[in-house]
């Protein structure tokens, strides 16, 4: 009885074995596949890791340029906003201006009535005059 145990326990052990030798082969293949996977995948990946570089380079220019067009911007509409200002400042000086040369084109004008009106009297006072003594 011990024989025939120790011949199953035999048998067991050697079946074991060539399963463990088995799993191990199947191991081997499956890590030499992982390995050429690996390097595809590594050499596959190195050019795509570049555009991606350029990519984000690219990206980061158009961002650069779009806040300089944006700034330029700001500056465009802060010049536009004082040459608005520079022209409401012009406008009211220009009708201030107008203004007072309504009144001194008034008064002139009145100065020029007052002193027809006293030239008018002075000269036909002294006509009345003349006329009067003869």
């Amino acid at each position: 009885m011990n024989y025939m145990l120790l011949s199953i326990l035999i048998v067991v052990c050697i079946i074991c074995v060539a399963v463990i030798i088995y799993v191990l082969l199947g191991l081997r293949r499956t890590m030499k596949k992982m390995d050429l996977f690996i390097s595809s995948m590594e050499s596959s990946l190195k050019p795509a890791l570049d555009e991606l570089t350029q990519a984000l380079k690219g990206i980061k220019q158009i961002s650069d340029n779009l806040v300089i067009v944006t700034d330029d911007a700001r500056a465009l509409s802060g010049s536009v906003r004082s040459t608005g200002e520079n022209i409401r400042l012009a406008s009211g000086y220009i009708e201030s201006v107008v203004s007072s040369s309504a009144f001194h084109v008034s008064g002139v004008k009145a100065g020029i009535m007052a002193g027809m009106n006293v030239l008018v009297k002075h000269f036909l006072g002294k006509h009345k005059k003349q006329i009067e003594r003869r």
